[in-house]
């Protein structure tokens, strides 16, 4: 019996030797060929990835894109915003917030099926309030919680810093892309801030030395002033809007009016044409309003 459970330890330690591939054992008989076959057939068998197992994130992490469309009027830029974003990691969420029946939002709409964005819509609120940052922030924390540290954020309102602080508390890393005009509190806040020029080529975002920007005609500029107006009501739902909402939305829709017109305030300008804006001061803060919406 003794010698028995000796040959029989003796076997299993030669079993795990040859499995685990420690050692060399020479055996003979059938039962050490058998064995033999065994460790082989299971060694051409390909052993599964830990990283892809079920239940297991692959080492490349995913990013969440989002896009405050009423923000960031950049539609044509999408192509340079996931090539940033893919830097990071995958894009798996690819989301466009804004009020899709505003005119400022039809660019994006052009491309959500080409480029598998998603559109966010968020319903009218009441003069003052922004739906569209609140759904923003509501779905970046939904993200956060379902394990997502990597995000994108794409536009230029300081109303997304404490946003970003948050993400960041939670040890997220936040890439934000937005106009180089945009708010110097959420680019500080920002784990890495790319410019819209910057994700051009010099000889597109940089105009030609040779080629000077000439200021634009009474019209032109009259065309611009009111886009930009509507653009920023739409924003803030609100007839009365802010000189800085009004510049923002100038310099989004005209990279070159900050270069035109740096040297000469926004509330020189609008009181130049009377016929077209009126302003007001509450405190400190001016406010701008088209005639024609009295």
């Amino acid at each position: 019996m003794q010698k028995h459970e000796l040959i029989k330890g003796r076997l299993t330690q030669v079993a795990i030797d040859i499995v685990a591939g420690t050692k060399q054992v020479k055996l003979k008989g059938e039962l050490f060929y058998m064995a033999r076959k065994r460790n082989k057939a299971k060694q051409e068998i390909p052993l599964p990835n830990p990283l892809l197992s079920a239940g297991a994130t692959t080492s490349v992490p995913s990013v969440a894109l989002l896009i405050d469309g009423e923000n960031a009027l950049i539609p044509d830029l999408i192509d340079h915003i996931l090539v940033e974003a893919g830097k990071i990691g995958v894009v798996t969420s690819r989301q466009v917030y804004g009020n899709w029946a505003a005119s400022c939002m039809q660019g994006w709409k052009k491309i959500t099926v080409r480029y598998a964005l998603e559109p966010k819509r968020t319903l009218l609120s009441k003069p003052g309030h922004n739906a569209t940052d609140i759904a923003l922030v509501i779905d970046a924390m939904d993200l956060l919680h379902r394990g997502i540290k990597y995000f994108c954020i794409v536009a230029g309102d300081s109303d997304y810093v404490p946003l970003v602080l948050r993400l960041r508390q939670e040890s997220s890393t936040v890439l934000v892309i937005g106009s180089s005009a945009c708010s110097s509190a959420l680019k500080e806040a920002s784990s890495v801030f790319l410019s819209t020029d910057q994700l051009l080529p010099k000889a597109l975002s940089q105009p030609s030395t040779s080629q000077a920007i000439t200021p634009l005609s009474p019209l032109e500029l009259s065309v611009l002033l009111t886009n930009a107006y509507h653009v920023a009501s739409q924003k803030l739902k609100t007839a009365w809007v802010p000189l800085s909402a009004l510049g923002l939305a100038l310099r989004q829709l005209d990279p070159h009016f900050q270069v035109i017109y740096d040297k000469q305030r926004l509330s020189t300008l609008i009181k130049q044409h009377p016929t077209l804006l009126e302003i007001r001061y509450r405190g400190q803060v001016g406010e701008v309003r088209l005639r024609s919406s009295t």
